[in-house]
């Protein structure tokens, strides 16, 4: 199911994208904030072969990862048709194919189609939506343990390198846009579902943070 803001993703992130970012994944791995992002939910407890939801999984870094580090099972959420294109090409290179589920859409209008797992992604995700609300609030409720994602840190640098990329995309008529929200917020939405914080670290420029579901 499309939205305009499904489509807006769709036409900012395409193959070329798509492309360049997997060639970046081969080359480099994953990025230093996703990395530890994908240490920290591989350091926390979990049921024997977990199940995975990845919620604008891009390229697939985080599944392709924990797939070959036990987990069993995921579920691959994209509003980008090429990025879930490229991802599945990659699932099939890796042997993956047959353990995961992908699915095009604006995951705030699925949501109520697609499974819990054990542990829900969102990797450069929150800063791609415009209402960070509805969907940390639509993920947490999916996430049967753990939840893990990552954003900008609200810096002054932050926001001014985020406005004159929305204002260039503006000038060219490109819908889509980019958005530092505030982690107070979003804070308050997770813990709003019962989640409490386990973990945080990051990058210069990306804030990661992991989220488990209280007792």
């Amino acid at each position: 199911m499309t939205t305009c803001h499904c489509c807006a993703t769709d036409q900012m992130f395409d193959r070329r994208i798509a492309n360049r970012d997997l060639r970046r994944l081969q080359r480099r791995g994953p990025d230093p904030a996703t990395r530890q992002l994908i240490a920290a939910v591989r350091e926390s407890p979990l049921p024997p072969h977990p199940t995975l939801l990845d919620i604008g999984g891009g390229v697939g870094t985080i599944h392709h990862v924990l797939l070959e580090r036990g987990f069993a099972q995921a579920t691959h959420i994209d509003a980008s048709q090429a990025y879930l294109a490229v991802a599945t090409a990659e699932a099939a290179r890796l042997g993956h194919a047959d353990r995961v589920t992908f699915a095009h859409g604006d995951f705030r209008v699925i949501a109520p189609s697609v499974a819990p797992a054990d542990v829900v992604t969102l990797d450069r995700v929150v800063c791609c939506d415009p209402d960070y609300a509805a969907l940390l609030g639509a993920a947490a409720d999916h996430a049967q343990r753990l939840l893990a994602f990552t954003y900008p840190h609200p810096r002054w640098y932050t926001r001014a390198f985020v406005a004159t990329m929305n204002a260039g995309r503006r000038l060219r008529g490109n819908p889509f846009r980019a958005y530092v929200h505030p982690p107070a917020g979003m804070i308050a939405v997770l813990e709003s579902r019962g989640l409490r914080r386990r973990w945080a670290g990051g990058s210069w420029l990306w804030r990661a943070e992991l989220y488990e579901r209280a007792a």
